[in-house]
């Protein structure tokens, strides 16, 4: 059944209402009358034919279908404000914004010194920073939900369909390398072997990661037993916990390039696992200057750091 009454602000109201403690709350967020509100969601409740609210304890709830409706109705308004705001950049009256999308260790190593070399020419653009995973950056790339992606290659747990619609191309390559608190038993060895490991608490990334497969492959090959007995969300996670000396994490240099972990170290890893960093945004739609101008300083920048990383 076609919703032709149903608009973007009934969307809103709806966004709103869920988000809020009650109605009046939601009311004062959207300048509007309480009255306008209970109006909005009866439209919306009567063109849907679905039940978005209950009353539970003297406020109203989302009922389980308006919860899978909301991801819906704030991608939708989303792209709404995305393309206001494009509209805006085209007729002269907005520099508009950019929203990077970045997983993996780019967040502290590659990102930030692109930033600051983008500002330079660019310093009215509106910077947004996403952090997310590989599998999910390439889905909001080819969904216009990010206009850049920052992470590992794609992992075959990505839908091809999904990486047709996405330019990937590799910005750096470092290997991986052994992270452990400076006064650790293995900070003294030039080189740390899968052997080497023995005992050691191993912290690694989650079962998603490309890194972590890679790691999972040659152990395997060099029939050493190992597993991550702690797992972390993010390379940032890792660190942190190995800072805390609760064991040793296997990980992209590029971690370290910036110094933010005092008191960690690396160590060169033995075999070598060549780890690649890429960039990806949409193959559909050509880059507006301001993200064509970001994508150059994203490249700069890798290339910078991956050469701090090897030196």
């Amino acid at each position: 059944m076609p919703l032709e009454s149903v608009t973007a602000r009934h969307f809103e109201i709806f966004l709103t209402m869920a988000l809020s403690r009650n109605m009046a709350e939601a009311a004062d967020a959207l300048g509007i009358s309480q009255a306008a509100v209970s109006k909005s969601l009866k439209v919306l409740e009567h063109e849907t034919g679905l039940s978005l609210f209950r009353l539970a304890n003297g406020r109203l709830t989302p009922t389980a279908e308006a919860e899978r409706l909301l991801p819906f109705a704030q991608r939708a308004l989303d792209h709404l404000d995305r393309a206001r705001r494009a509209a805006l950049e085209l007729r002269g009256g907005d520099v508009g914004q950019i929203v990077v999308g970045v997983a993996g260790p780019a967040l502290v190593s590659i990102i930030p010194p692109a930033i600051e070399r983008f500002r330079r020419d660019w310093p009215a653009t509106r910077i947004e920073i996403q952090i997310d995973s590989t599998l999910s950056l390439l889905d909001k790339v080819a969904g216009n939900e990010v206009d850049i992606g920052v992470g590992t290659p794609p992992v075959q747990e990505i839908d091809a369909r999904v990486v047709q619609l996405c330019t990937v191309r590799d910005i750096c390559e470092t290997t991986l390398v052994a992270v452990l608190p400076k006064e650790h038993r293995l900070a003294a060895r030039t080189v740390i072997r899968p052997a080497d490991l023995a005992g050691e608490t191993l912290i690694g990334l989650p079962d998603s990661s490309a890194t972590t497969h890679l790691i999972a492959a040659m152990f395997q090959q060099a029939r050493v037993v190992q597993a991550p007995q702690i797992v972390a969300a993010n390379a940032v996670g890792v660190c942190s916990l190995v800072q805390q000396k609760l064991g040793v994490g296997l990980m992209n240099p590029l971690m370290l390039t910036q110094g933010i972990f005092p008191g960690v170290v690396a160590r060169p890893f033995r075999p070598r696992i060549v780890l690649r960093t890429c960039i990806y945004y949409s193959r559909l739609h050509p880059p507006a200057p301001p993200v064509a101008a970001f994508i150059d300083c994203i490249g700069r920048a890798a290339r910078a750091v991956s050469a701090q990383a090897r030196s």
